[in-house]
């Protein structure tokens, strides 16, 4: 009986080696599957570009590359499906090889006399590798061949007599005699650059995880309401479905706020305002100190900012109840019950075929000393994977800003609680009307009202809250009821206002007027955050998902839970930096890995939510934070999904024996790796190379850059006696195995 086929995922079944004798014969039309090979090795980093349908693919999103076996692993399944050409570009160096090969040889010949002639020859091939790992089957040789041979010749009479003393035979030229010999001998080697007894590698483990990078902005959008529990107005279809929702933005800060450049740097953006650990640069070095810059370049990263205002009122809340609105300034007094997330697409959507283990992320310690966020008590930050309502205005309509009607009669639109909602059909692309007086009808947001129109749709939300706020607060809120208006991060009403950079990036993630064209910009410069219109279709396939069924994992952010070994923490670096107002202040990062299938077990904090089961349609991803009673900005040097190459055997591997009966099994199995780039201030040990690895060095730039080297880590708990952990790749049937 085979019965991981009936109860168990593709990916379980194909592990059971010893019933996996079943195959499906059939044909189909493809030069390639998702792995595509480049026929090319040695392919230098970041040099493969890789299209669809001329549209730029981006690494680790939809695409991964092992530079040294030179192959491409389409991971967007939709791309995929979609029957698109894919067209790949690469800059190699095949026709140098991946080896430099030199051979050379001589001859010797020496004449004794007119009769001997002896000779002698040499040769000797030798590669040296780019790289001092290679791989099984690619050692580069360094083998010398060298041989004697030698020939003797001579005139014989007395063997002409004895051949005519035959009968019938009569000869009178000379006979000759000739003897010749040759002897070689190879001797092997191998090139001194992998070590005296040529040392090669299975697998050095530094391609065995890949990321898939999540920091794009563009790609996230204001969340649907989380139905988890935590909020009981997420089954609602009235206003009340957003009443929770507090003010959250997502950005990466814009380098020009860097840079002294007139008429450009907003003049109030000072050396002060820059040496704020929540809004300044963040060099490369700072948190990987091990890894080389190249060219000697100094690399800045593009930090992912999440700010978070609990007591804020968000987009789209119409919460009028007197009990938690402060009077003088309208906002919350309950702040630690509201929440503010993002939602986006995955591409990758099964995780068992790309081996989808963790997610993690390098996330700037929260409560440092030079931050706004000091002495709060925290809260917590959730993710969502799997089917996630796209809903963001629960209506079961699917809004698209392009589908309102580009006159702004609102009798060709449906009318719902929220506002209007296209008529036609879903177009075949999302796109704004080419007339561009058509972008100030349409560029509205999710509840398709102008401001214009908001005042009067939500008359009543207004009224209730004149009986509450002071005049001016109730002004403010007349100018935009639904709290949807775009600003651009500059503008001359910022710098008249003298605002700093967390309060320039408050209003740029909402969705009415963030698409303005460059006739329509306030200012002298482009002032546009998307040229797509906003739609509730985040996945671009013009339905929208409904339906909430996903795992969750909480990740706890408050003062006393940031240690390693805690809280999904397993590094941490600090470091003392330079500030640039010319001071200096210590900073710690931390490493969070949150591993997603861990559902069945005692973490209390990874949870299911609704009838999802498995891993092969995870379509969405929810970030959400809540239980915050100040102001949190989150920055994420890293966040990312990380896959493996080496996948946990999830068989029986216990074998025959005396074993303790009584002994519990609730043994804990990770597979992860650490390098020196990432790990090597790993607390409380440091990552060190190992004896007799060498670093590797990249020959191929103009300064000797080093690259990473990493170790694959297995880390076992509370293994039940008797029993073993195990680890494959399936690449020629390796295996590593724990065992008690």
């Amino acid at each position: 009986m085979y019965q991981a086929l009936y109860d168990s995922t593709r990916i379980f079944a194909i592990q059971q080696a010893e019933k996996n004798k079943f195959s499906l014969k059939g044909s189909y039309i493809s030069k390639y599957g998702s792995d595509i090979p480049l026929n090319a090795i040695n392919i230098p980093q970041g040099s493969v570009k890789v299209t669809a349908g001329g549209a730029q693919l981006v690494e680790n999103v939809d695409y991964t590359v092992d530079y040294n076996l030179g192959r491409v692993k389409i991971i967007n399944q939709t791309i995929l499906n979609s029957g698109t050409t894919i067209n790949i570009a690469l800059e190699s160096n095949t026709l140098f090889s991946i080896q430099s090969k030199t051979l050379f040889g001589s001859r010797f010949d020496y004449t004794v006399n007119k009769d001997l002639v002896l000779g002698g020859t040499l040769l000797r091939l030798n590669e040296r590798p780019i790289t001092q790992k290679v791989n099984i089957g690619d050692e580069p040789i360094a083998n010398t061949i060298w041989g004697v041979d030698g020939t003797w010749r001579t005139e014989s009479r007395w063997l002409t007599r004895m051949i005519d003393k035959l009968p019938g035979i009569s000869t009178k030229e000379p006979s000759n005699i000739t003897v010749a010999g040759e002897f070689a001998n190879l001797i092997p080697g191998n090139n001194k650059a992998i070590g005296k007894n040529g040392t090669a590698y299975v697998d050095d483990f530094e391609g065995s995880q890949s990321t898939i990078d999540l920091r794009n902005v563009g790609s996230w959008i204001i969340a649907s309401t989380p139905n988890n529990g935590l909020f009981p107005e997420a089954d609602s279809i009235t206003l009340a479905y957003g009443r929770n929702r507090a003010r959250f933005n997502w950005y990466i800060i814009d380098p020009l706020f860097y840079r002294d450049i007139q008429d450009v740097t907003p003049p109030n953006i000072d050396d002060n305002e820059i040496s704020n650990h929540l809004v300044r640069q963040v060099p490369e070095k700072e948190i990987f100190p091990n890894r080389d810059a190249p060219q000697g370049q100094t690399v800045v990263l593009p930090v992912f900012n999440m700010s978070f205002y609990p007591d804020e009122r968000g987009p789209y809340n119409y919460d009028a109840d007197p009990s938690f609105i402060d009077p003088a300034t309208g906002r919350f007094t309950n702040p630690a019950d509201r929440w503010g997330g993002v939602m986006r697409r995955i591409e990758t959507t099964d995780f068992d075929v790309a081996n989808v283990e963790f997610i993690q992320f390098w996330m700037m310690d929260p409560f440092n000393s030079n931050t706004q966020n000091t002495n709060q008590g925290g809260g917590d930050l959730y993710f969502n994977l799997g089917n996630i309502s796209e809903d963001v205005l629960k209506d079961g309509k699917l809004e698209y800003e392009n589908g309102l009607p580009s006159d702004g009669d609102t009798s060709r639109a449906t009318r719902g609680v929220w506002g209007f909602t296209p008529q036609t059909q879903p177009p075949i692309i999302y796109a704004f009307d080419n007339n561009p007086d058509a972008r100030q009808y349409q560029d509205v947001g999710f509840d398709g009202l102008r401001n214009d129109l908001e005042g009067s749709f939500f008359q009543d939300y207004l009224n209730q809250m004149q009986s509450i706020v002071t005049a001016q607060v109730y002004q403010n809120l007349t100018t935009d009821p639904s709290s949807d208006n775009y600003h651009y991060y500059r503008g001359t009403d910022y710098d008249n206002q003298g605002l700093g950079i967390l309060d320039r990036y408050k209003r740029f993630s909402n969705a009415e007027g963030n698409s303005p064209t460059d006739n329509q910009s306030p200012e002298s410069y482009p002032t546009a955050a998307t040229t797509i219109p906003d739609v509730a279709d985040i996945n671009k396939d013009f339905n929208q998902e409904n339906s909430e069924q996903f795992y969750q994992y909480r990740v706890s952010l408050r003062p006393g839970e940031m240690n390693v070994g805690q809280n999904f923490i397993v590094d941490k670096v600090t470091r003392t930096v330079n500030l640039p107002n010319g001071n200096s202040d210590q900073i710690t990062w931390y490493q969070f890995k949150v591993p997603i299938r861990e559902i069945n077990g005692t973490n209390p904090n990874i949870t299911r939510v609704g009838d999802i089961e498995g891993f092969n349609t995870i379509s969405f991803i929810r970030m959400f934070a809540a239980g915050f009673e100040q102001p949190m900005t989150l920055r994420f040097a890293r966040l990312e999904l990380l896959r493996g190459e080496w996948r946990k055997y999830n068989y029986d591997l216990r074998s025959t024996g005396d074993v303790i009966g009584t002994d519990p099994n609730n043994a804990t199995f990770d597979i992860s790796v650490v390098n020196i780039e990432e790990n090597g201030k790993r607390t409380p040990v440091n990552y060190v190379i190992p004896p007799g690895i060498l670093q590797e060095v990249n020959i191929g730039s103009t300064v000797l850059q080093r690259l990473n080297e990493q170790s694959l880590a297995l880390k076992v708990c509370d293994l039940e006696d008797g029993d073993a952990r195990g680890a494959f790749k399936i690449w020629n049937w390796i295996c590593a195995f724990m065992k008690d």
